[in-house]
């Protein structure tokens, strides 16, 4: 089951969600219960490798991938 990230168009709130299938053109916002919602681009969260990727983007050092 995903958990989807949206914001309301009409009033800005940005909310959760877990959708099955199709239905996010299918969503309401929770505080304004406006049906002009948009799926946001989520970024995924990996605990335990934000130095070693800090480190190695661009920076010259040696990080944690080779």
């Amino acid at each position: 089951m995903p958990i989807y990230e949206f914001v309301c168009e009409k009033c800005g709130k940005e909310f959760e969600r877990i959708v099955f299938g199709s239905d996010t053109d299918k969503v309401k916002c929770p505080a304004c219960s406006s049906e002009e919602t948009r799926k946001l681009f989520s970024v995924f969260a990996s605990t335990g490798t934000d130095k070693a990727l800090a480190s190695s983007c661009g920076s010259g050092q040696s990080g944690g991938f080779s």
